[in-house]
């Protein structure tokens, strides 16, 4: 059920706000200045993140002054009112101290509302958040001058309402059209091109340098590492640095721009930064191998086959691969569209299905590929999550038709088997640091036991 709209009174502005769930803590939410309350609830992902903060007290989120559905007159905006107007949207709803959350922008603002308002904001959670919303000579980090200048230029040319800002952050998360269709709604519904972009350039003045040593309230730094338009890990560890009480956490995202921060990753940091961080209820790291398979081609077989006579293909291989599962000892986390992804125990047995799985494939008449890693998960329900996942999802990305690629990590691990394979090369990995070893299956058996020459 999505809360009613309320409003509060702040220096002759209505400051639009909800309120979802009870706990033993305010939690408030500040939206960035692409922000509109109803359409926020419009992306599932959004909702799932609001229900799991409700596990952690009481949540607040407002549109601030000049966005949404708060009042649009900017001329009073100013960053010192976005913190007063946060203070009075806490005192409508009767909060005596809260934990202030936000990213990129609302991020920088949240921590200047806990330098303005040390008494009001008990911790701060800050997202992708710069000290200095620009570049000079005291400051290396800030967005590039030129960058701003294009974005500004994009916007008053037409851009604004197009998807402009995911595609200068975070251009990946662009290529699905479903949120590129929100975000276009976002931006558009969120400020009118004039407004925006003076809510971008009183962003890129930002600074908060003068009041970082005044900042007490316990921090928590969230960074995605996969996110490198804006805040970069160097930024964003010059920012804790300068913090009296701050951490930083690096996190590998999946969802930029909605939640921006990955569901599972950032609950834990924040249950654990707020002290309730519960290992029964979030699940239980491990150690397991990962395959995730992929067929090549599908949109070009569905249109040569049609779609029901690919969709039936599709499922009998699936079934093949439960099949194979069973054998060798694997576990069906999901499929993914084309995709499906498993879990074993024993990289050997991973191997060895994700061989059979291919072979399998081909005598359908369906071109399959597999990637294959071993790595620390978190299982969650019936659900993994990690970076591990990550790694097994660009390796298999990597392979070409019929191929089968691993991991050195995985090397390690069946030396001694039957396994025969050989050197692909090295590689870096998107959003993973390091160069990569990989390695392909030749075949299942090799009857010296050793790599393939």
């Amino acid at each position: 059920m999505i809360p009613e709209t309320l409003y509060a009174q702040s220096n002759g502005a209505d400051i639009a706000y909800r309120v979802l769930g009870e706990g033993p803590r305010d939690i408030v939410l500040s939206m960035g200045f692409m922000s509109h309350l109803d359409l926020y609830w419009e992306l599932p992902e959004n909702v799932e993140f609001l229900e799991h903060l409700t596990e952690l007290g009481r949540v607040i989120i407002f549109d601030k002054r000049g966005t949404g559905l708060s009042d649009r007159d900017l001329s009073a905006v100013s960053p010192k009112q976005w913190c007063d107007d946060l203070v009075a949207v806490m005192d409508a709803c009767q909060s005596r101290t809260a934990v202030v959350m936000g990213w990129l922008d609302a991020g920088s603002l949240s921590l200047l509302a806990a330098a303005l308002h040390p008494d009001r904001v008990a911790a701060v959670i800050a997202g992708e958040s710069l000290a200095v919303g620009h570049r000079d000579r005291g400051y290396p980090f800030g967005p590039d001058p030129r960058m701003l200048r294009m974005a500004l230029a994009a916007i008053r040319s037409g851009g604004w309402g197009r998807g402009m800002a995911v595609k200068l952050v975070a251009p990946d998360f662009a290529a699905s059209p479903r949120h590129l269709s929100w975000l276009k709604r976002l931006e558009s519904m969120s400020a009118t091109p004039r407004a925006a972009a003076r809510l971008l350039q009183m962003t890129a003045d930002l600074d908060l340098r003068p009041h970082l040593e005044s900042i007490t309230a316990p921090v928590l730094l969230l960074h995605d590492v996969e996110l490198q338009r804006l805040a970069t890990l160097e930024s964003m560890q010059w920012l804790a640095d300068q913090l009296p009480n701050a951490t930083l956490r690096l996190i590998r995202g999946q969802r930029p721009m909605t939640t921006l921060l990955p569901f599972h990753d950032v609950a834990a940091e924040i249950e654990q930064f707020l002290g309730t961080y519960r290992p029964n209820h979030s699940g239980h790291r491990e150690v397991a191998t990962i395959l995730i398979t992929d067929v090549v081609g599908s949109t070009e077989a569905a249109a040569r086959t049609g779609d029901a006579s690919f969709g039936y293909a599709r499922d009998a291989h699936f079934d093949a691969i439960r099949r194979s599962l069973a054998r060798f000892g694997g576990t069906e986390i999901k499929t993914m569209g084309d995709g499906f992804l498993a879990s074993f125990p024993i990289p050997s047995a991973a191997l060895r299905c994700a061989y059979e799985v291919v072979h399998d494939a081909d005598a359908m008449g369906l071109a399959v590929r597999a990637g294959v890693h071993s790595g620390e998960v978190l299982r969650q329900d019936d659900d993994l999550v990690g970076i591990a996942m990550h790694v097994a999802a660009r390796v298999s990305a990597l392979a070409q038709t019929s191929e089968i690629l691993f991991t050195d990590t995985v090397r390690t691990l069946v030396l001694g088997s039957t396994l025969s394979y050989e050197p692909w090369g090295s590689t870096t990995l998107k959003g993973i640091p390091g160069e990569w070893a990989l390695y392909r299956i030749t075949s299942r058996e090799s009857p010296t036991g050793a790599p393939a020459a």
